[in-house]
């Protein structure tokens, strides 16, 4: 970087060191909080890399690949060979037998509560770090040193840009270091460093070609220039497909130039003309071409793709056929991902830090939109200028068109993928944010960004992976079980944080377990709650600690307060009081009831008869709102169904079982369907004022001992006791606290349609 326009000045050296080592700092504290393999392919890209070192030789996918390498063993080696370098000298042989994944892992989905974590982490990853985790954190350290030289390579392409102001490449480089997907990319085992860094390289590269005073094929630079860019280039071909992008995209720039120079000249193709952009590009191709053909060649013997992107597709299930449009509906992924998804894109910050990165974007777009509008469309002249940002857009529109082209094919919505186009995407942030007048556009991004990434690594991956506390005592406010469960080990309590929740919703609670040792096998346990009828509305198969914290990990004798959170099945049947059940997975295991939750429609259905004039009041808080038969006419044998609506307005606080009597008025029941509302799925003490619960009971009448005749049905209410609830209509009190809610008329002959 020797061109006095792209090196920092006297005033801006000490802002560029600051934002460099925050940088470091930020995303080696990544590098160490973020436990290992928890970003996306990581093990992959290490056991690659191992793979090297171990044999010195290239891996490659067979047809029954090797899964702790998948489909990184088919991708461009340069990364992975620098990779077993550095780690050559330490022993990471028993890696394999070591790394423990989580088999219920849950990859790729944001809203899931548990599972988040790819592998189970213990003391053999703890400081000070020996053998395979030393190796992985080596490699760690080297990502975010590659991501150190793609700032660089930002900064010094903002210097070339903006040579009159270096503000605005502090700017620039102080956005991207403190990006959050940039610090978490830089802080994992991933061959996306180095393409990220190599394409900054190559763009920077272009940038002082197409700044050249006296044009590219009149400098005496050129030459050494183009042939360092082709080297670039074919490194960065060897790092990842992308690097051919830039092959395609530099050649382009050079015959670009040499139209620009042409464009205004009455000149005849000949061999004068010519002959510099031959000779230009051929000083550009060929390194490129020595540097990585091989590969390409490699690639189509073994997989028929100079790419080998069909292995990727095949181990990813194979081409999904996608159209451009369907891939468009992918894009809020893609979006929120180039700003802050962790994990395997499972683990995402709040909206508040979407609305930052947002807002920042969106203050840079209408600050271009407020400029552009006051300025005239370009001319001709000035589209083929070697100075024109549309450089820098034909470059981010390569980009995104390969990422497009792969997401037809296989699922690949990962905002990372984008980040070879860093420079562009700087400019055209800085391009806005700058056209406000305000000074202050200087320090504020930067710093929401800092704050941002500092949250989000304090906030939202160290959370994610935290260990379930350990405890002495079961604390108060926990029921007490004192369960043994089997496997040595003892639900000792348990306590249902949620106390009301719609379908769809999270239920949250804490189960607090003991063992009495360290159990030989990791044993697994299932959370069930149960609906009306024992339907399963919500259910979670796991290990310990949200599938963190196994019990084989777990000290003897201590209490591990595992608390998690799952979901309800957004169909489940509502009102229901769920029922929470506990068990091992294990044979001869059983389930143990931890709890119950209210489950409520997310709304309270309106009917016709809730407008209504109630039928009857019984008590203080339950109203009958309405009650139909299914027939008024049955012969013996024949069951009869009863909807009632009930009203509660207020809560009635202990649990009331509806009487349902067939009866002569103030004699004994002739048949009856006496039954808890719903069947005893939602008890009336958790009934609350406004609900409306649209209930049915059974009755069946008697096979014999009826007369032919006309008889009453009688509706109420009573407790535990047996004790009526008090029962009045049109504000008067009811004999026996009853009301009728119609006449079955039985006869012998009647037959049932």
């Amino acid at each position: 970087m020797n061109s006095p326009a792209a090196l920092p000045s006297r005033h801006e050296r000490p802002f560029l060191i600051l934002i460099l080592a925050l940088y470091l700092l930020v995303t080696l504290a990544y590098g160490v909080i973020n436990p290992l393999f928890e970003a996306p392919d990581e093990h992959w890209h290490f056991f690659t890399a191992v793979y090297i070192a171990e044999t010195g030789k290239l891996p490659q996918v067979a047809a029954d690949y090797d899964t702790w390498l998948s489909q990184e063993a088919a991708q461009p080696p340069l990364y992975y060979l620098l990779s077993a370098l550095l780690i050559a000298p330490i022993d990471s042989s028993a890696a394999r037998d070591t790394v423990w994944l989580n088999p219920f892992a849950s990859i790729g989905d944001a809203d899931d509560l548990t599972n988040l974590n790819r592998a189970i982490h213990g003391p053999w990853e703890a400081w000070p770090w020996q053998g395979y985790a030393l190796a992985a954190h080596v490699l760690r350290i080297f990502s975010t040193l590659l991501g150190l030289g793609t700032l660089l390579f930002i900064y010094g392409s903002g210097r070339l840009l903006w040579p009159d102001d270096g503000r605005k490449a502090l700017l620039g480089t102080a956005v991207i270091a403190f990006l959050p997907q940039f610090n978490f990319l830089h802080a994992s085992i991933s061959n996306d460093t180095l393409i990220t860094c190599l394409s900054a390289a190559a763009i920077w590269q272009i940038l002082r070609l197409v700044r050249e005073p006296d044009g590219i094929f009149r400098s005496p630079s050129t030459v050494q220039r183009l042939l360092l860019l082709g080297i670039t280039i074919g490194l960065a071909a060897l790092s990842k497909t992308a690097g051919l992008l830039l092959l395609v995209y530099a050649v382009g720039v050079v015959g670009w130039l040499w139209l620009g120079q042409q464009a205004f000249k009455e000149w005849k193709p000949s061999r004068a003309t010519l002959q510099p952009l031959f000779v230009n590009l051929l000083i550009l191709v060929l390194p490129a071409l020595l540097i990585a053909s091989w590969l390409w060649w490699r690639n189509w013997n073994l997989y028929g793709d100079i790419t080998a992107a069909n292995q990727f597709i095949r181990i990813a299930g194979g081409d999904r056929h996608y159209t451009f449009w369907q891939v468009l509906g992918e894009s809020d992924g893609l979006w929120k991902s180039f700003f802050a998804i962790f994990g395997w894109f499972n683990v995402r910050p709040p909206a508040g830090v979407f609305w930052i990165w947002n807002g920042i974007v969106l203050a840079a777009l209408i600050g271009a939109l407020k400029n552009i509008t006051k300025r005239h469309l370009p001319s001709l002249s000035t589209l083929l200028s070697p100075h024109t940002p549309l450089l820098l857009v034909i470059w981010l529109l390569l980009v995104y068109a390969g990422l497009v082209t792969f997401m037809m094919q296989t699922e690949a919505a990962q905002g990372r993928l984008l980040f070879p186009a860093l420079i562009p995407l700087m400019a055209a942030l800085v391009y806005g944010l700058t056209r406000w007048s305000w000074r202050g556009v200087y320090a504020l991004p930067p710093l929401l960004a800092l704050a941002t990434t500092v949250y989000c690594l304090v906030g939202v991956v160290r959370p994610a992976y935290a260990l379930p506390p350990l405890l002495d005592t079961l604390p108060a406010t926990a029921q007490r079980l004192d369960a043994e469960m089997g496997q040595g080990l003892t639900l000792v309590g348990a306590a249902v944080e949620t106390e009301t929740a719609v379908p769809g919703a999270p239920v949250t609670l804490t189960l607090y377990w003991q063992a009495a040792a360290q159990p030989a096998i990791p044993p697994e346990f299932k959370l069930e709650i149960f609906g009306r009828d024992m339907a399963l509305g919500g259910e979670l198969h796991s290990y310990h600690g949200r599938g963190l914290y196994p019990a084989t990990l777990w000290p003897p004798q201590q209490i591990v307060a595992d608390r998690f959170s799952l979901y309800l099945d957004a169909a489940m049947e509502t009102p229901v009081l769920a029922q929470i059940f506990v068990r091992l997975v294990a044979e001869g295991a059983s389930g143990v009831r931890v709890g119950a939750v209210k489950v409520t429609p997310t709304a309270w259905t309106e009917t016709a008869e809730t407008a209504v004039t109630p039928l009857a009041q019984l008590g203080d808080s339950i109203q009958l709102l309405a009650a139909q038969l299914s027939a008024d006419t049955a012969s013996p044998g024949d069951t009869i169904f009863i909807d009632v609506t009930w009203r509660a307005t207020g809560a009635p606080g202990a649990d009331f079982t509806t009487l349902i009597h067939l009866a002569a008025a103030g004699q004994p029941p002739l048949a009856q369907a006496d039954s808890p509302p719903l069947g005893g799925s939602y008890p009336t003490r958790v009934w609350a004022a406004g609900e409306v619960i649209v209930d049915r009971y059974t009755l069946v009448v008697p096979p014999d001992g009826l007369r032919n005749g006309r008889y009453p049905i009688w509706l109420g209410m009573y407790d535990s006791n047996l004790a009526r609830l008090s029962l009045s209509s049109d504000g008067q009190r009811q004999p026996n606290d009853v009301f009728q809610i119609g006449w079955l008329t039985i006869s012998q002959t009647h037959q049932n349609e």
